[in-house]
């Protein structure tokens, strides 16, 4: 009895293992892509977007910042900031950041 459920197990772990199994060459996968534009093209369409602003300006992986624009001054938002901190300590001692 056991042999035969050392040989099942076998079987199964043998199975199981070739479902793992990967391509053993790497192949591109735009290997078989045709372009209907020439270089020149792309580079014109290239030049064209950037001229209308429609491409990002710098070369990074994440999102470029986007700040709202405001009425504000600088001075005037950094004495809201003060009247809201001054407001905040009035308020409760205890950090609400923290403490919810």
């Amino acid at each position: 009895m056991n042999v035969k459920q050392l040989i099942a197990a076998a079987a199964v772990f043998a199975a199981a293992g070739s479902a793992f199994a990967q391509q053993t060459e790497f192949v591109a996968p735009d290997a078989g892509f045709k372009s209907t534009l020439t270089r020149a093209e792309v580079r014109q369409d290239l030049a064209q977007a950037q001229a209308q602003g429609q491409t990002a300006m710098r070369e990074h992986d994440g999102q470029d910042t986007i700040y709202a624009r405001s009425d504000k001054s600088r001075q005037d938002a950094k004495i809201e900031q003060a009247k809201a901190v001054k407001e905040q300590h009035s308020k409760s001692p205890v950090n609400s950041l923290y403490f919810g």
